[in-house]
């Protein structure tokens, strides 16, 4: 979840985000495929999608 206050802000950067890879703690890679905040009802969720390399 994210705050509805902050919805906004956190859309600008996952979406910034797009594209970069990520090391996991696991040692595998993560690569941000798409990502965005999908607002309802006063509630905001962060949703994301990404690929395991």
């Amino acid at each position: 979840m994210v705050e509805p206050s902050q919805a906004d802000a956190v859309r600008e950067y996952i979406k910034s985000m797009e594209g970069s890879k990520v090391q996991l703690d696991t040692g595998e890679t993560a690569t941000l495929l798409k990502g965005d905040v999908k607002e309802k009802n006063d509630k905001a969720t962060l949703i994301y999608r990404y690929q395991l390399m």
